[in-house]
């Protein structure tokens, strides 16, 4: 194998850093319960049959068993917290190759056949996707498929069983391009080691294009050529060679239905053996391979096969498929059980989120948003706020005497303007003279003039989502008594305008801080700040979310991830702006939160650091700040509580709804027809035929006739994506759209922004209409930082304590041992964790085995079997698979759109702005029904309910209130009754 010693020498090495200090215990979480039963059968299973032909080596929820040729009871090898699949077996029969998570992270590792000797080959120590291994015929090496997901293509590295940091065999390419990257995947070597057959595609795994798009490729290791020897309109992926190398078998698909194909090496004769295998993953993320492994018996006349959950023998003659019965004593440990009882909040609406607080210069008050209204609050203990501005009313600014106040309004019919109003309250001034989309107005150093943001009213209705904060945008200045604007500048994106002690102007943007001259000029980049990316598909750096910089220009206050640093600004060197990145700083970098932020300011002209967390306002000296030990700050600092109450919206008296047909939650007849609902005080209290019932003297009737009266529905993977952020709109579309669809109660899973509290106390206090309008609070990304459980209490804390959710949402906040550090510090806080499995089958089982409350979207691998389904229903992980948008298949909501025609829906035309409704109906791909298979998704989840779990219904936002009605219709289409 000379050539092999060639391709090591002349390669490049993939870099291997150290492995985790805590390897041993990398793994911190422990099982409170068993998953225990006999399985004979199993979802996606890898199987392998050793050289002599006598043992059968598979996976099986995270385990590895052994099992005799023949069948039988399997005897486990590799069990315990870490999850362990794809063994295959060395040439020479005594040891395997597997893939693991036990140092925290997924790595390729071997072990002897009994299970003992583990030795660990890779060695990432962040997230990486790994699949099928396989062995050099000379039993040297080990190829496997890997990516990460700032990839998403797979590449073949290889590793010598003997150590080293292992050799790149093949490139993704074009990083800048991700629908024309190459997908090296499953790989199996020639006999006489020099080729590697793999299945190819171009472009990531969530390039559109139509299916099947996969073909068999082979790679000369010699001279690193890499030729397609197998491309057809019907696909061709997941090859499995002979031991002489003779016969190549593939899957391919036939119509709609995969089968498995035999290709003569010699003669080119290619033929069908197999028809129909299970279905193949093309339509999912492809992470576990793109079919359970199948591979040649050691005589080569058969093949072992896993298909529909069981283990078969392929007679390559005659295609005929024998059973190879087994049983696994399963015994699965679980992480603790996350879910609790959480109990709806009664009495006075107390505003979870302030805005914008600003200390007053002399240092005594506090000037805040709270839900549309605009309030003073003394800093002394026990004092509370005086409202100023009913309603409407954002972002407030002091004037430098401490005298004034400007602010914003906007509503959605009128757009906006700028005021000013004496701080100690009376009559607001107007100050702007044309309506348009002001935002964060501040007085100039000397008290005559306000700056503030400007942007278009009628874009702004039209935007489909202000996630992202950047829009053309004005900064403008005018007397601070009123009259004509004046532009200073425009900029896409600016935000957070203030100023130097020299009077210049600085803003924030996507570009960096700038600085300009107040009376006008082209700004320049003074200083950029970095940070990692928001997830691991953009792994950054990027831009922070906020920086401001101190009235001397030295510091710089930071706020990334809802956490506040503070800076020391680097000397200009050059014409490029200095530039920091948090993960590795140039210059002196002090955390001063550790719970976090929501805003953050400059006070005394730089003497003091302020934020917001919640309703709670903070201040610190900055020379305490500066000095504090590490993780300090945050407790050194003074904390007032801004309390701000509303009386809750609960209707009273009592009310009949006569004469609807009533649907029944569950049990008795379909429907009651001509029914009497009798509610008091917001509760339903007797149903009964019209009639029948005894009502109170003071009730009232409403005559509801030729209606139908069901259940409200619950949405539990809402998003209100379209809310207008920052500077608010009462009333917003979204919500009455659910409402008007009969979506009584909805949970948002990832809103990005704390915004959304505020429209669900706003609902709360009955000042617009809607749902009960639950949310996690923005997702807990990768930029978390979750290096400890402390990290995770920590953040959890914010949510709890401050936002009062005890719902929170974990997205892929990085390794596995990252994992379990949230689901250890939801069950210490009694918080409810809920993730989703970004189309990977392995982030799915072990989100349920560790103990999450809740796994967003589908499984991307159909039909489930008797293993997974079990998993769900027993460890009691909710699933809510969103099948409008469900990974492994293509999405429903196309078929819904094409054919359902939203656009001709009164009801949905009525709440739903016509820009919105235009942009929903775009880029949509018509599949024949025939090549839709998002049925069996809903399937596999009637098949979860059914066998006790917790199956939720969830819209995922893509058609407001319409597109809970549509779920529920995809879940009926799955088998689904009541």
């Amino acid at each position: 194998m000379r050539f092999f010693a060639v391709l090591l020498l002349g390669a490049a090495l993939f870099a291997a850093p150290t492995l985790h200090a805590q390897q041993k215990d990398a793994l911190t979480l422990k099982p409170t319960r068993t998953l225990e039963y006999a399985a004979r059968e199993g979802s996606w299973m890898q199987p392998d049959i050793s050289p002599d032909g006598r043992t059968i080596l598979f996976d099986l929820l995270g385990d590895i068993y052994a099992l005799d040729a023949a069948g039988g009871t399997a005897r486990p090898l590799l069990t315990g917290m870490a999850f362990e699949r794809n063994p295959v077996f060395s040439p020479d029969g005594t040891q395997f190759a597997f893939l693991s998570d036990r140092s925290g992270d997924t790595n390729l590792w071997i072990a002897n056949v009994d299970g003992t000797g583990l030795k660990q080959l890779s060695h990432d120590t962040s997230v990486a996707i790994y699949t099928s291994p396989t062995w050099s015929p000379d039993g040297r090496f080990v190829t496997v498929s890997r990516t990460v997901h700032a990839i998403l293509a797979f590449e073949l590295f290889m590793y010598d069983r003997n150590g080293g940091s292992g050799v790149q065999i093949t490139k993704a390419g074009s990083p800048e391009n991700w629908d024309t990257r190459m997908n090296a995947l499953g790989a199996v070597a020639s006999p006489d080691g020099r080729y590697l057959y793999y299945s190819t595609k171009r472009g990531h795994t969530w390039t559109e294009n139509d299916l099947p798009n996969w073909s068999i490729a082979r790679r000369d290791l010699k001279t690193g050529q890499d030729e397609t020897i197998i491309e057809s309109a019907d696909g061709a992926m997941r090859p499995a060679l002979s031991h002489n190398g003779r016969l190549l078998a593939y899957a391919s698909r036939k119509g709609m239905q995969t089968g498995l194909r035999l290709r003569n090496m010699q003669t080119g004769e290619d033929r069908w053996i197999a028809l129909p295998i299970d279905r193949d993953g093309q339509d999912g993320g492809y992470y576990a391979d793109l079919l359970p492994r199948f591979t040649f018996m050691p005589d080569d006349k058969a093949l072992l096969m896993s298909v529909g959950g069981k283990f078969k023998r392929l007679d390559i003659a005659s295609g005929t498929m024998a059973d190879i019965p087994f049983t696994a004593p399963v015994k699965l440990g679980l992480g603790p059980l996350t879910r609790v009882r959480q109990k709806e909040e009664e009495g006075p609406v107390r505003v979870r989120v302030i805005q914008a607080p600003r200390q007053s210069p002399d240092g005594k008050s506090v000037a805040f948003t709270a839900l549309g209204g605009l309030y003073i609050q003394s800093l002394t203990p026990g004092a509370t706020p005086k409202k100023l501005v009913a309603q409407d009313a954002f972002q407030p600014a002091w004037s430098p005497d401490g005298k004034s106040i400007v602010y914003v309004s906007w509503t959605a019919k009128g757009g906006g303007h700028i005021w000013r109003i004496p701080a100690g309250g009376g009559r607001p001034k107007r100050l702007t003279q044309f309506a348009a989309f002001y935002t964060q107005p501040i007085f100039a150093p000397d008290g005559k003039t306000v700056v503030a943001l400007r942007a278009n009213h009628h874009d702004r209705l039209r935007t489909m989502s202000e996630i992202d904060p950047s829009r053309p945008t004005d900064i403008i200045r005018m007397d601070a008594q009123g009259g004509p604007a004046t532009l200073v500048t425009h900029a896409m994106g600016a935000r957070l305008p203030h100023f130097a002690r020299d009077g210049r102007l600085f803003f924030y943007s996507p570009a960096g801080v700038s600085a300009v001259p107040i009376t006008g000029d082209d700004p320049h980049v003074a200083l950029r700040v970095l940070a990692p990316g928001l997830g691991q598909y953009f792994p950054g750096p990027a831009p922070v979310d906020e920086v401001r910089l101190s009235p001397d220009g030295k510091q710089a206050l930071v706020k990334s991830f809802s956490q506040i640093y503070l800076l020391a600004v680097p000397p200009a060197n050059g014409s490029a702006p200095p530039t920091i990145d948090l993960s590795a700083p140039i210059v002196a970098k002090a955390k001063l939160t550790r719970i976090g932020a929501d805003f953050t300011d400059w006070a005394d002209d730089g003497a003091t650091i302020t934020w917001s967390v919640g309703s709670t306002f903070r201040r610190l000296s900055t020379a305490q700040a500066l000095t504090a030990p590490v993780q300090a700050a945050e407790a050194l600092a003074q904390s007032v509580a801004l309390h701000v109450e509303l009386p809750r919206d609960v209707p009273r008296g009592n009310l009949v709804l006569r004469g609807a047909t009533v649907i029944p939650m569950a049990g008795g007849p379909d429907a009651l027809e001509n029914t009497d609902i009798l509610i008091t005080n917001n509760r339903i209290v007797a149903i009964g035929p019209a009639g029948s019932i005894a009502l109170p003297a003071d009730t009232s009737v409403r005559d509801v006739r030729g209606k139908y009266i069901v259940p409200g529905f619950i949405d539990t993977h809402a998003h209100w994506f379209e809310i207008r952020r920052g500077i608010h709109d009462q009333g917003h579309w979204n919500f009455a759209a659910n409402l008007a669809y009969g979506v009584t109660s909805a949970l948002d899973v990832q809103p990005f922004t704390t915004d959304v509290f505020a429209y669900q106390d706003m609902i709360d206090a009955g000042m617009m209409h809607g749902p009960r309008a639950w949310s996690t609070g923005p997702g807990v990304f990768v930029n978390a930082e979750i290096h400890s459980k402390q990290d995770a209490l920590d953040i959890l804390t914010r949510y709890r304590d401050h936002y009062r959710t005890r719902n929170i949402k974990s997205y892929m906040i990085g390794d596995r041992a990252q994992r379990q550090y949230m689901v250890e510090a939801a069950k210490d806080l009694g918080m409810m964790p809920t993730t989703e499995g970004a189309s990977d089958m392995v982030l799915n089982l072990t989100h349920a085995i560790d103990g999450f409350s809740g796994n967003e979207h589908s499984i991307p691998i159909s039909p489930l079997r008797e293993d997974i389904v079990r998993l769900f229903a027993q460890s009691r992980t909710s699933y809510t698979p969103t099948i409008m948008v469900a990974y492994g298949t293509t999405p429903a909501l196309f078929d819904f759109i094409i054919n359902r025609r939203p656009q001709d829906d009164p009801k949905f035309r009525h709440f739903v702005p016509s820009g919105i409704i235009s942009e929903k109906l775009r880029n949509r791909r018509w599949m024949p029904p025939e090549a839709q298979s998002w049925q069996q998704i809903a399937a596999d989840a009637v098949a979860i309910q059914r066998a006790g779990g917790l199956v939720g219904i969830g819209s995922h936002g893509e058609m407001q209130g319409l597109g809970y009605q549509w779920e529920m219709q995809a879940f009926a289409a799955g088998g689904l009754r009541r």
